[in-house]
């Protein structure tokens, strides 16, 4: 059942723990639910995590650091294409959502069940998402055609905001794929809401 390195062991009883927290949630799950789920012995998990909170901190932060490399790569790729910072910014803005739509359950958990953290996991999950939040600003300050009257904060809140959340509520049997969902999204973090034809942007 298990893979011999101990980081492969320790994934498995997280994947499992995570399918267990998305279906009953954080709360009401056990540690006897994951055993029971990943047919393993309770004391194979104290093995790997010191108890049900390790498992969802390892979960969350984990989530969150496959996220950052994610969009670091991403960045370097654009970069070394030279591209325009407009052009890097949907870059970046796409494949931060790709990854949450790819991963919804992860989504949904991170959104759902962050509070359960320890204050010291918060903390270290907040830091992680403040490195977010810089990589996202960062850029969009290098954007040169940018509304002067909008604070690059409160922007590059609504676009993480955005994405977490279209991880959480997009439903591929909907109308729209997942390739036009983020399209929509970018839209209107670039050209906002109304029809240029008819009105102002926002």
């Amino acid at each position: 059942m298990f893979a011999k390195s101990l980081n492969d062991k320790k994934e498995y009883i997280a994947n499992v723990a995570a399918d267990v927290f998305f279906a009953k949630g954080y709360k009401e799950s056990s540690l006897q639910d994951i055993a029971a789920k990943g047919k393993i012995s309770k004391a194979g998990i104290y093995h790997y995590f010191k108890s049900k909170s390790d498992i969802l901190s390892y979960i969350l932060l984990g989530f969150t650091e496959r996220g950052i490399a994610t969009m670091m790569k991403c960045l370097r790729e654009a970069q070394e294409k030279k591209l325009m910072p407009q052009q890097i910014l949907s870059a970046l803005f796409k494949i931060y959502a790709q990854n949450a739509l790819r991963n919804r359950k992860m989504s949904r958990i991170v959104l759902r069940e962050r509070h359960q953290l320890t204050a010291k996991n918060r903390k270290a999950l907040l830091k992680r998402e403040r490195l977010i939040f810089h990589t996202v600003r960062d850029q969009l300050r290098q954007v040169p055609n940018l509304n002067k009257k909008l604070n690059t904060n409160i922007i590059s809140f609504q676009i993480i905001s955005m994405i977490q959340w279209i991880g959480y509520w997009y439903d591929s049997r909907g109308s729209l794929a997942e390739s036009e969902a983020i399209d929509q999204m970018l839209h209107i973090v670039l050209y906002g809401i109304l029809d240029s034809k008819r009105g102002e942007r926002v």
